[in-house]
């Protein structure tokens, strides 16, 4: 695996991080467009990308649990480390549990009601608000303390 990767990758996490924050941005996008706009294809759209952000959240973690042991962390990193392993995974879960949770709500055809659409519409609003704290972290270990930087 390590040969697939460039010269300045310690590890696949940085390449697979960003595959799930823009698909979790592009289904709030959607979503506010479908409080305007109706149609099914916009709500097929909206459940497709949080569907996939959701697996492709998984893979991160996973990236992220492997990333950790191939990188060596200062010991004024290691609290931020924590932190961001921890956010990572509340993170991971609330999109996890936030999908299924759509996903039975899109079966049913709840989400036509415009109430429902504005709860969920919040309720992914503050899924991004985990994204920016768990990336905020991820950047601190990188740009202060170094972390997985090839010197």
């Amino acid at each position: 695996m390590e040969a697939l990767l460039p010269e300045w990758a310690p590890n696949i996490h940085p390449l697979i991080i960003h595959f799930p924050i823009v698909l979790w941005l592009a289904a709030v996008f959607f979503d506010l467009i479908s409080l305007i706009s109706k149609g099914a294809w916009i709500r097929n759209t909206v459940m497709a990308l949080y569907g996939l952000g959701a697996v492709s959240a998984y893979a991160a973690f996973l990236s992220g649990n492997q990333a950790i042991d191939m990188v060596t962390i200062p010991f004024q990193g290691e609290m931020t480390a924590s932190n961001h392993s921890d956010w990572g995974s509340y993170t991971l879960y609330f999109f996890i549990a936030y999908t299924i949770l759509r996903g039975i709500i899109f079966w049913k055809q709840w989400d036509k009601k415009k109430v429902v659409a504005i709860v969920l519409f919040i309720l992914g609003t503050i899924g991004i608000g985990m994204v920016a704290k768990t990336a905020d972290l991820g950047g601190k270990l990188v740009y202060k303390y170094g972390v997985g930087i090839n010197k």
